[in-house]
């Protein structure tokens, strides 16, 4: 009998033990619960005891923009760029509106009168490439194209080639609608008004003052240009 007594005993005991241990371990799954614990995440779960890694932040995720978010998991296209980050890449001068005069009172001795200025204007396209660094404020560029030809009284004229590169440094004034490039060796400066920026092209109004020859000699130009650019892929 007592044999009996004693074996029960001990057989409660140990389900007593499991059962406690039974209880502690749900207690245990209950505390450690897996998820995002981040509450400005999408999937934020608020039971999670534990990050998972999985949170989802939407933002902007590239690091050259001006509202780059380091927490963002998944890019929302909201990314905003300064002009200036824009502007920094190498451009086609994809389509040129050109308006100018030139003095021609120096064919007065071959021709025997003074045919005073006349008006050229016209269109090109492929008419050059800029190259702009926003680290440095630095530029290259080339204006090359052929006017359309024009007429002189009674006769057409033929084209002439415009040919103009330089260099130097840039900058941007007036809320950044300005941009002004200063050629290193001349200290000219040239001005140009930005209609648009994307990515990818921009619109542009300027003055540009070249020196070309016509017919042997040296003219000074003043023109009047609207440009459109593409940037060209590196």
């Amino acid at each position: 009998m007592k044999l009996n007594v004693y074996l029960t005993f001990i057989t409660l005991s140990l389900l007593t033990t499991f059962i406690s241990c039974d209880k502690e371990e749900d207690n245990n799954d209950d505390a450690n619960i897996s998820g995002c614990t981040n509450s400005e995440a999408l999937n934020y779960n608020p039971n999670a005891t534990i990050d998972d890694d999985s949170c989802i932040i939407l933002g902007c995720t590239d690091e050259n923009a001006t509202n780059y978010n380091a927490e963002a998991t998944d890019d929302d296209n909201s990314c905003e760029y300064s002009i200036a980050s824009m502007l920094d890449g190498n451009w086609n001068i994809s389509l040129l509106d050109y308006e100018t005069e030139i003095d021609l009172s120096f064919l007065e001795s071959l021709i025997g009168f003074n045919l005073g200025n006349q008006e050229i204007s016209g269109q090109a396209e492929d008419a050059g490439y800029w190259t702009l660094n926003s680290e440095n404020y630095t530029y290259n560029s080339e204006l090359d194209f052929d006017t359309e030809p024009f007429t002189i009284l009674t006769f057409e004229a033929p084209s002439i080639p415009f040919n103009y590169s330089n260099s130097g440094i840039w900058t941007l004034e007036n809320n950044d609608t300005d941009l002004i490039l200063t050629d290193d060796m001349t200290g000219e400066e040239a001005y140009y008004e930005i209609v648009s920026i994307t990515e990818s092209t921009a619109f542009m109004n300027g003055t540009i003052n070249v020196t070309q020859d016509v017919m042997g000699s040296e003219i000074d130009f003043e023109i009047d240009v609207q440009m459109q650019l593409e940037k060209i892929e590196n």
